[in-house]
């Protein structure tokens, strides 16, 4: 949320596993963690699109404050989302626009929580959701839907608090900078993600201590109908990337994330980095 660059740099590969014990590429990098699927079918040279849709139902986590944080501060948040286009770089020299929605999460020092709905097309500002829009709390579970028509130049967002039916949806034409490009979602990527993002200041957060964030249903789905889920080793071994949050300066890693047919699990943890 609120990134200027590309999100994921590759520092280092080592094994991961799931439960499953299924080896992914993971990818460490400052701010994401959490799967990653690439579309097998995006081809920019010859138009063929990726993935125009992404869903899943995130369920809200209890959040504490984190041990042994990065630096201690007034507030600890983190960007639970899913979206597209976050991952692959645009070295084909296609302009692409991160598209995601989701919630922020966050916990104050005297121990009040706050979770707010939110939805984002960058290079646009971020919206947050007031909570006449979508309200949301500790153990609801929130199904987020993100699809692309009009040759991914325009987008729907669906937020649906299931646990009281409230539903937020929202349309919109791609981004679009002042004298510059546009910023389609071709679906090159999908992503689930907790994200250690900037506030609108540009001040990196410091993440709270949310446990396993559980998210249920997650999968991938191109305009033909055939749908992906995280971590499906069928569309083949390098399709699948995990992300993992680590900071240098601490030189600790700050996400541990599984998937099984479907559901994703993005723990906090507090695990020093080792090469």
């Amino acid at each position: 949320m609120k990134l200027n660059n590309q999100l994921v740099t590759a520092l280092s590969l080592i094994a991961v596993h799931t439960a499953g014990a299924t080896p992914y590429l993971p990818f460490y990098d400052t701010t994401l963690g959490g799967p990653v699927q690439i579309s097998v079918h995006f081809n920019a040279s010859s138009n063929y699109s990726g993935f125009n849709s992404v869903e899943a139902t995130l369920v809200m986590p209890r959040l504490s404050l984190p041990l042994n944080p990065r630096e201690r501060v007034d507030q600890y948040t983190a960007f639970f989302w899913i979206g597209l286009d976050g991952f692959v770089p645009s070295t084909d020299g296609m302009v692409r626009g991160l598209w995601q929605a989701g919630v922020t999460m966050s916990i104050w020092d005297n121990g009040t929580t706050e979770y707010s709905g939110f939805h984002e097309w960058i290079p646009d500002e971020p919206i947050s959701l007031s909570k006449e829009q979508l309200a949301i709390s500790e153990g609801d579970h929130i199904r987020v839907v993100v699809n692309t028509t009009d040759a991914e130049y325009r987008r729907t967002t669906t937020l649906t608090n299931l646990n009281t039916s409230q539903t937020f949806s929202h349309s919109q034409d791609a981004a679009k900078l002042p004298r510059g490009p546009t910023f389609p979602a071709p679906g090159a990527s999908a992503e689930w993600i907790i994200e250690a993002g900037t506030y609108l200041n540009y001040t990196q957060v410091i993440f709270p201590d949310w446990g396993n964030a559980s998210i249920l249903d997650a999968r991938a789905c191109y305009s033909s109908g055939e749908c992906v889920k995280p971590g499906d080793l069928d569309t083949g071994e390098n399709n699948t990337r995990m992300t993992v949050v680590l900071w240098n300066d601490t030189q600790t890693v700050y996400t541990e994330s599984s998937v099984d047919e479907g559901r994703v699990w993005i723990a906090y943890v507090e695990t020093p980095f080792e090469e």
